[in-house]
């Protein structure tokens, strides 16, 4: 496995990391073996976005299991009601949440504090308004929380959070943006500042593996807007990882599995030669579509 630096923080993350947006209908027993094989072969970047019960209680059975101990990011402003997902801007129930969540996982501090869905520029100023990004610093500085990371969907909102402080983001950076010159713009500038970037959906939530098909994408999950292309047939979780990858200031693309399989073809980037690793025929065949 790879690791790289992640920005000023400090932490050293695995260039692929795991996500948990799939594994909210999967079963402990699976999510305890995706995660188990993911710790063995090196992956220590986790993304909390659900901490729906099966997704806490597999990963918790993963952890007592294997010896390598992950940088699990814990999102705020994602929490639990009766047992089901809601996303929350209170930030008593915020700060609630997440003590019970490190709790859980008997962490003293969250590696990465990760302010949950800041999806525009009218949710920065919401959570502004209403004290979450304020409650974010307070849990830094009393060591709650190592690093503190903005997740959005816009690069105007990587612009301001880079200018707030933040540590980290989390953004789209995918091939399926490769033309989006706000996004490079926003990419640079954590660069220059020191923010590490941790891309979200680098296989475009799974369309762009649909190899030799004609798909239409939604804009959340482009990054960018609404797209229909043609799946040139030589894409590959490879090769969309490697581009991903070399992109300014990204430290790990985190990878939405659900289930082993899907996280065994990913670890395959890790043994790929560099012709495997080759997407240019990707890139030129979204520029003709373009």
């Amino acid at each position: 496995m790879e690791y790289r630096q992640l920005g000023k923080t400090g932490l050293k993350v695995s260039v692929i990391g795991i996500g948990t947006e799939h594994l909210r209908k999967v079963s402990v027993e699976e999510i305890t073996r995706i995660f188990r094989l993911a710790l063995r072969e090196g992956i220590n970047y986790i993304d909390l976005v659900w901490s729906l019960p099966n997704i806490t209680d597999g990963l918790s059975e993963a952890i007592e299991r294997e010896t390598i101990k992950p940088i699990i990011a814990l999102h705020l402003g994602s929490c639990i009601s009766n047992g089901k997902y809601k996303r929350s801007r209170n930030p008593v129930e915020c700060e609630k949440h997440l003590r019970a969540l490190l709790d859980l996982f008997n962490m003293d501090s969250a590696p990465v504090l990760n302010i949950h869905y800041v999806a525009n520029l009218k949710v920065w100023k919401e959570i502004n308004r209403k004290g979450i990004f304020s409650l974010a610093k307070k849990l830094k500085e009393q060591r709650l929380a190592e690093a503190i990371s903005v997740s959005t969907h816009e690069p105007e909102v990587i612009m301001l959070a880079t200018e707030s402080g933040v540590d980290s983001i989390m953004h789209q950076v995918s091939v399926a943006n490769h033309m989006y010159t706000a996004r490079d713009e926003a990419l640079r500038k954590c660069s220059k500042l020191g923010v590490g970037v941790v891309a979200m959906k680098p296989f475009v939530g799974g369309e762009l593996l649909r190899a030799g098909q004609k798909v239409r994408i939604a804009a959340y999950k482009t990054g960018w807007k609404t797209m229909t292309v043609h799946v040139p047939a030589s894409s590959t979780s490879t090769k969309l990882l490697s581009y991903t990858l070399s992109q300014p200031s990204v430290c790990t693309a985190v990878t939405g599995v659900s289930s082993l399989r899907e996280l065994v073809a990913t670890l395959t980037y890790l043994k790929a030669s560099n012709n495997e690793k080759d997407y240019s025929q990707i890139i030129e065949s979204l520029e003709r579509d373009e």
